[in-house]
């Protein structure tokens, strides 16, 4: 599992990216939110964490 401080680390990261395509009007789907919070809770690295939202995205 990861630690606390990479869980924050992830969280920024995530928080700041869904502010930026915010700014640009576009609001991510509550199933992009909960992909994300796998992400942030480990259980996801970043290559499964891309490949997921580019999944959910195509399914679209």
């Amino acid at each position: 599992m990861l630690s606390e401080a990479e869980k924050a680390k992830r969280r920024e990261e995530v928080m700041y990216a869904k502010a930026s395509v915010e700014l640009e009007g576009i609001y991510l789907s509550q199933e992009l939110l909960d992909i994300s919070e796998k992400y942030i809770q480990g259980y996801l690295n970043s290559q499964e964490y891309s490949n997921e939202l580019l999944r959910a995205i195509d399914s679209h």
